[in-house]
């Protein structure tokens, strides 16, 4: 039996998939801390679909919202790669791509051209001989990529004699906001869970001027919190109701609502999120299933017979605290054969001290995303 294995820690701009995917991927975590980037599982299985003909492409393109025509996918990709070269300041944010090929095969010369002329994705031959060095070779890509955040993404046991490739693409991000936290002001206090319980968090406190505001369709207080000399923001979704937060997660996808600037007394959770999912049944669940199936066809990514997918993993981590957010994603695809004159108003409180979702996001694409519902021992 031969095995595909795809891994991939970045973001893709096939927004629809991704809203798709997130709205499943949060109501099977709904009681846990969640970290993401779907849009990484989307560029993933984007690079997939290039290499993918019949019913697997049929398949792939529907659920992912792809063009037909392969050369419009990679060139919107690279359009998009392109726009982000340069543009950050202190902001970091990173995306690199790379492809690990077992020595006895061979990919797709015309694969091989699109994934490197779009994608930046240079390829190295690996000695699947050695599963623990090849394992050590890939995981040491990883924790590159990330700036050690995400140390690794396979095993030596993943690495077996009829691995065919991985590929691998990462997205880091790190920025300062723009206005800090004092950690002087830091302190414990009571977090609300859905389940009516109370627990301790460390509490973060700011008043200063934020676009935030309520949203009636969302029932949820909205606020922005921008990086410093960067475009991009992390947006906060508190729900009004402690336990409405599944309800408000089937709602804030493309959230583009303006929001204005106000004065805003703002409580926020310290806290760190690592978080590694199996995404085979998501996937299958939204349509991808051919791909899974011995008859998946995939002529065109590799030159071996009865290629298939037989995991798809997933590896997120995001941290916050005073001076900003530090965030990384992994996913991993393996594949088998087989009023005038009115006073000012009061400041508008925004205490999150109850379940509440997040995304970290320029005005065109969303990077992370996930949902934070307690502190976890």
């Amino acid at each position: 039996m031969k095995f595909l294995y795809l891994i991939f820690l970045a973001t893709s701009v096939t927004g629809r998939f991704t809203d798709d995917f997130y709205k499943q991927l949060a109501k099977d975590n709904a009681n846990k801390n969640l970290i993401s980037s779907p849009l990484s599982v989307g560029i993933a299985l984007s690079m997939v679909y290039i290499g993918a003909g019949g019913k697997t492409a049929q398949e792939m393109r529907s659920v992912l919202k792809l063009p037909a025509d392969k050369r419009e996918v990679a060139r919107k990709y690279k359009a998009f790669a392109t726009s982000l070269e340069g543009r950050e300041k202190v902001a970091i944010l990173d995306i690199a791509n790379r492809i690990y090929v077992n020595g006895l095969y061979t990919i797709v010369p015309e694969f091989n051209q699109v994934v490197k002329a779009s994608f930046k994705v240079g390829a190295e031959a690996i000695n699947v001989n050695d599963p623990n060095k090849a394992a050590l070779i890939i995981n040491k890509w990883v924790n590159d990529q990330t700036r050690s955040r995400i140390k690794t993404i396979v095993t030596g046991q993943d690495i077996t004699s009829d691995l065919v490739m991985i590929l691998l693409n990462a997205i880091y991000f790190k920025g300062q906001w723009q206005y800090e936290f004092d950690p002087k002001r830091t302190k414990q206090a009571d977090f609300r869970t859905a389940d009516k319980k109370t627990v301790p968090v460390q509490m973060m406190f700011k008043f200063d001027s934020f676009r935030a505001g309520y949203i009636q369709e969302l029932d949820a207080k909205v606020i922005e919190l921008p990086y410093r000399n960067s475009s991009l923001s992390m947006l906060i979704f508190l729900p009004e109701k402690v336990d409405g937060l599944p309800e408000l997660e089937r709602k804030i996808a493309g959230f583009s609502q303006w929001l204005p600037e106000v004065n805003v007394n703002l409580k926020l959770p310290k806290f760190k999120i690592e978080l590694t999912s199996e995404l085979e049944d998501i996937l299958k669940t939204m349509g991808i299933r051919d791909a899974f199936e011995p008859s998946a066809d995939f002529k065109g990514l590799v030159r071996a017979r009865g290629v298939r997918i037989s995991k798809v993993r997933h590896k997120a981590f995001i941290e916050v605290n005073e001076e900003g957010a530090e965030a990384a994603a992994v996913t991993a695809v393996i594949m088998t054969a087989h009023c005038a004159g009115c006073g000012p108003p009061p400041p508008m409180e925004f205490n999150a001290d109850h379940p509440f979702a997040y995304v970290i996001r320029d005005k065109d694409t969303i990077y992370f995303q996930g949902h934070f519902v307690g502190p976890e021992e």
